[in-house]
């Protein structure tokens, strides 16, 4: 069975993450810095909690840009004619974690993947037993 389908699905999920990660890292979180800045200067706890917000925003953008390399490399370890078994319950769980963070574009790419993986692996699984 070809595994086309689901690379692309993968593929368009994991740039979105890495998009989505540059995005939160480049723009929201220098903001978050930029108005901890403006705060009034004898306000030091005010300008902590702004500080913690940016480390979160860099943290959480971070996190998707490492989760959308470790997707694109996952998609280039799938093979055609192979039983993949941990693959696609991985691209499952990081389907739900997308959907719990409100990434929709990325719950649906992940989500459809995994699915489409693991129905292909009963085809897969007979085509090779046919062919013992």
């Amino acid at each position: 069975m070809n595994r086309k389908l689901e690379k692309r699905l993968i593929l368009v999920g994991a740039v979105w993450e890495i998009i989505s990660g540059l995005i939160t890292v480049l723009f929201y979180a220098t903001s978050i810095k930029k108005q901890g800045l403006t705060v009034v200067p004898n306000m030091e706890a005010m300008q902590s909690i702004f500080g913690s917000m940016y480390m979160f925003a860099v943290t959480f953008g971070m996190i998707f840009i490492a989760m959308g390399l470790i997707n694109l490399y996952l998609s280039r370890q799938m093979k055609n004619e192979q039983v993949e078994k941990k693959i696609p319950i991985w691209f499952i769980i990081v389907g739900l974690a997308s959907y719990f963070v409100m990434d929709i574009l990325g719950a649906l790419m992940f989500l459809s993947a995994g699915i489409l993986a693991l129905a292909k692996n009963k085809s897969v699984r007979k085509s090779l037993e046919v062919a013992k």
